[in-house]
């Protein structure tokens, strides 16, 4: 299961960079939640709504730890150091990240993201 999950945080990050939206929302549940210091979104149409907000150059991951919640969803941790900006400002850089991913029909898709500033 971690290296599955591993995999697809690295997959939906790059797609990020990359400013891949179609990426995006085929990793990321219908009913999403994204929570960070300068933005909250509420569902994946909310979330692409505003994907052209975001402007990463690199989103790391470190301490990747992922923890069973069922077989078929985790918690995953890890920090990172953010270099982007959304809506043109700068983002929080050195961060700690918490996620829950779900696996649906056979695909690992992230349900919630939490931000918070180190």
């Amino acid at each position: 299961m971690h290296r599955e999950l591993a995999a697809a945080v690295a997959e939906l990050r790059t797609a990020f960079v990359e400013h891949d939206r179609d990426k995006v929302a085929g990793l990321v549940t219908d009913n999403h939640v994204s929570i960070m210091s300068y933005a909250r979104f509420d569902g994946r149409t909310q979330l692409l709504d505003h994907f052209d907000d975001f402007a990463f150059r690199s989103l790391p991951t470190e301490d990747l730890t992922t923890t069973p919640l069922g077989p078929d969803g985790a918690l995953v941790s890890f920090r990172s150091t953010l270099d982007g900006t959304y809506a043109g400002r700068p983002v929080p850089r050195d961060v700690l990240i918490g996620e829950v991913w779900l696996r649906q029909n056979g695909n690992w898709r992230e349900a919630t993201y939490q931000e918070t500033p180190l």
